[in-house]
């Protein structure tokens, strides 16, 4: 009995120091409906709603990849936001709630005259 109560212990132990945690967040543009490419995959349309993970390490935390989110939209420059997969010094909420990408039009020669 001693043993299986340390097995269990070890367990719970092992599954919250070492693990996988999602987040889900909106993106959104302005205008909408751009594409929205994270690390060069595209997911989607906004509005739209995607899940991140945050990946857990046992003590020391090793630094991943980032996430290097892109809005694309014909006849507006492209924007970047870029985010840390893992924080840095246990930083745990690295990404917001909401990502919200403001695009402005392609300025072409002749409208800038």
């Amino acid at each position: 009995m001693n043993k299986t109560i340390r097995f269990i212990f070890a367990a719970v132990i092992f599954c919250m120091v070492c693990g996988c945690v999602s987040k889900l967040v909106r993106i959104d543009s302005k205008p909408a409906f751009a594409d929205i490419r994270i690390n060069d995959e595209l997911v989607g349309k906004t509005p739209m709603y995607h899940r991140f993970y945050d990946k857990w390490y046992p003590w020391p935390i090793k630094k991943t990849d980032d996430y290097l989110i892109q809005a694309q939209l014909p006849g507006y420059e492209p924007e970047v936001q870029i985010f840390q997969e893992t924080p840095v010094l246990l930083e745990i909420s690295y990404v917001p709630d909401e990502i919200l990408f403001k695009m402005y039009p392609i300025k072409s020669e002749e409208n800038a005259e």
